[in-house]
C-alpha cells in the first residue's frame, strides 16, 4: 500500500444525506457491537459507501461464506430516509425490495438527539412529543424528528494493531463522515464480565449529561467509572472534541464466546432509542445458538469439576455446535 490508510469509495458521486446518525461497531470481545451493526446493514438494506484499507490493521485476510478471501478492512454504509430525497429513492428501493418494512414505534420520552449550538456538525434541533404509527422504510412520519434522519453504518474486520494508530484512523474516518454533517454518534461495544448470564444487561455512557439522564427510561444501566478501549470508545471521544454528541451502548458478555445473545439485547435497546423497528427473527435464532453453546460449555466445566450436568445435549445439538457450517445460516466469525 502506498499510504497507511486508503479510502476507496464504491461510487464517484457521494450521496446527499440529511444530518445522519453514525452507528458503529468495531470487532471486540464477543463481537457484540460488530454483530449488531452487521445485522442492521443486512436488515436495513444499507448501501455501500466506502471501504477503508490500512496497514495498521492486523496482517490477515477474511474468509467469506463462498470460500473466497479478501484483505481486512473497515466499511461504511448508508441508509437514506425515503422522505428526504425522492430522486435517489428509486435506486435505493430496488435494493430494498425484498426487505421487511420498518415500522415506527413510540418516540422515547427523552430524545437522545442533542443539538450543539454553533456547531455545524450537530444541526438538527427539531422535536416532537407525539408518537406516530405510520409504516415507512425508516423512522417515522414528517412531524417526528427521527423522520429527518439518515444513517451511516460503520463496521470492520479488524481494529488497528499498531500503537497509536487508532487515533489516526479514527480521525480519518471522522474527517470523512463529518462532511455529511452527522448529528450524533452511537457506538456499540462489549461489557465483559467473565461470567455467563441469562439476561444480559445493557450499559451506557454518553458525552452529554442530559443523554445520561435518559438512560433509565430505556432500561440502560449507567456506567460511572472505567474505560472503553479501542475505537468503539475512541471515536466517541474524538467526536466530542469536534462538537458531535455521542452514546456508547455496551452489551454484557462473558467474553468467552461470540455473543449473539448480547447483540440481540443491544439491538433491541438501540431500536427503542432510535425509534425504529427491524425484523429480529434471524438474530433471535443466533441468540438461541449462543444459549446452546453456553449451556454446552457450562456442562463441560461441570463435568471436569466432577459435578453431574443437569442435562446433556442431543447428538443433533452437539453436531450444530461442532459443525456450524452444516447449518443453512452460519453466524460464525473467525476471531
Amino acid at each position: 500500500m502506498s499510504k497507511p490508510i486508503e479510502i476507496v469509495f464504491s461510487e464517484k458521486k457521494t450521496p446527499s444525506l440529511n444530518s445522519p446518525y453514525l452507528i458503529c461497531g468495531f470487532p471486540g470481545t464477543g463481537l457484540v457491537g460488530k454483530l449488531a451493526v452487521d445485522y442492521l446493514i443486512k436488515e436495513l438494506g444499507a448501501i455501500h459507501l466506502a471501504d477503508v484499507f490500512s496497514s495498521y490493521f492486523s496482517p490477515q485476510v477474511v474468509i467469506h461464506a463462498d470460500g473466497t478471501t479478501s484483505i481486512v478492512k473497515n466499511s461504511l454504509y448508508y441508509v437514506k430516509n425515503n422522505s428526504n430525497n425522492n430522486k435517489d429513492n428509486d435506486n435505493i428501493n430496488k435494493t430494498r425490495k425484498n426487505k421487511k418494512e420498518i415500522k415506527d414505534i413510540n418516540k422515547p420520552k427523552a430524545p437522545f438527539d442533542q443539538s450543539t449550538n454553533g456547531i455545524p456538525q450537530s444541526i438538527d434541533s427539531s422535536s416532537s412529543s407525539k408518537p406516530t404509527t405510520s409504516t415507512i422504510n425508516i423512522s417515522s412520519s414528517s412531524n417526528d424528528p427521527l423522520s429527518s434522519k439518515d444513517l451511516i453504518l460503520l463496521t470492520g474486520d479488524s481494529q488497528p494493531v499498531v500503537p497509536g494508530s487508532e487515533y489516526v484512523l479514527s480521525e480519518q474516518i471522522l474527517d470523512l463522515i463529518t462532511k455529511f454533517k452527522i448529528s450524533n454518534i452511537y457506538s456499540l461495544a462489549s461489557y465483559v464480565t467473565g461470567t455467563f448470564v441469562n439476561d444480559p444487561k445493557i450499559y451506557g455512557t454518553a458525552t452529554n449529561p442530559e443523554m445520561v439522564k435518559s438512560f433509565r427510561s430505556f432500561n440502560i444501566s449507567t456506567l460511572d467509572n472505567g474505560n472503553i478501549t479501542g475505537m468503539n470508545g475512541l471515536i466517541l471521544g474524538l467526536g466530542k472534541l469536534r462538537g458531535i454528541e455521542g452514546i456508547c451502548l455496551l452489551g454484557e458478555t462473558s467474553g468467552y464466546v461470540i455473543d449473539a445473545k448480547a447483540s440481540k439485547h443491544l439491538l433491541e435497546i438501540l431500536n427503542n432509542v432510535l425509534g425504529i423497528h427491524i425484523n429480529m427473527d434471524e438474530m433471535n435464532k443466533r441468540s438461541k445458538d449462543t444459549e446452546l453453546l453456553i449451556k454446552n460449555l457450562e456442562q463441560q466445566m461441570m463435568a471436569k469439576s466432577g459435578q453431574f450436568p443437569q442435562s446433556v445435549p442431543t447428538e443433533e445439538q452437539e453436531e450444530e455446535l461442532m459443525f456450524p457450517q452444516n447449518r443453512k445460516s452460519n453466524m460464525g466469525y473467525i476471531s
